[in-house]
């Protein structure tokens, strides 16, 4: 006698329910894990601009903090600044979005710039700053010469890639990787002079990382020019917020 009895299946909609709840468990682990990824990039952000900022404010040209939360002078607060903030064009408008979570961030709105009255050296110049924008413009200056030209000097988002040089050469060091995702990011551009005195080293960092470095970028020709917060020669303007903006000039 055989007591071999038929298993019974799963029905298909039994099956449909095993897949939705498979796939609302991985999406949330997904989110999760992308959730974790950015605070650790935030964090080191957090931790590279804190080592900036304490190994250079003391002799910085330009510290922008943007933390007076009111008014239309925004003063260059650097510990051995000599240079006043120049002119502001364009709308602005204070906001508390900022990568700390306290203080103030500066809204840029394209049409719109500031003014730093300070210009650069052949020797060695660094430009910090955060930044937070969605904009998808082709080209959007973070720190950069004031009237522009040729021979001149560019800290940008190329096409939302981030960029810089000078004379010309605005792509001496360049990323990738797109930055138009509406998130904080600490941008760091470094240029000093080599041995030789002929050419320099020219370094971008993104988030604490150095992401792309060129030991052979030519001395500026016109290093003494002024730069602008947000703009190159009054075009290809920022779009977003921007904080903590510091100007190093050796």
């Amino acid at each position: 006698m055989s007591n071999n009895k038929t298993q019974p299946g799963f029905t298909i909609v039994e099956l449909l329910i095993v897949i939705v709840v498979i796939g609302i468990l991985a999406a949330i682990t997904i989110v999760s894990f992308n959730g974790v990824q950015d605070r650790a990039r935030t964090a080191a952000g957090k931790s590279f601009a804190a080592q900036i900022k304490h190994r250079d404010f003391a002799d910085a040209a330009g510290f922008w903090s943007f933390d007076e939360c009111s008014g239309s002078t925004y003063p260059n607060t650097a510990g051995s600044a000599t240079a006043q903030t120049g002119a502001a064009v364009g709308p602005m408008a204070y906001s508390t979005d900022t990568p700390s979570g306290t203080g103030c961030s500066l809204s840029l709105a394209g049409s719109s710039y500031l003014g730093l009255n300070i210009g650069l050296s052949n020797t060695y110049y660094s430009k910090s700053l955060w930044i937070k924008t969605s904009s998808g413009a082709s080209a959007m200056n973070m720190i950069s010469d004031l009237n522009g030209g040729s021979q001149n000097s560019a800290f940008y988002l190329d096409a939302q890639h981030p960029s810089a040089g000078h004379n010309g050469g605005w792509n001496a060091v360049s990323n990738s990787t797109q930055l138009n995702d509406n998130k904080w990011h600490f941008m760091f551009n470094e240029f000093k002079v080599n041995a030789s005195g002929t050419s320099g080293t020219m370094t971008l960092s993104v988030d604490g990382a150095t992401v792309s470095t060129n030991t052979n970028v030519p001395l500026m020709t016109s290093p003494t020019n002024v730069q602008g917060l947000g703009t190159f020669g009054a075009g290809s303007n920022f779009v977003g917020l921007v904080d903590e903006v510091m100007l190093v000039v050796k």
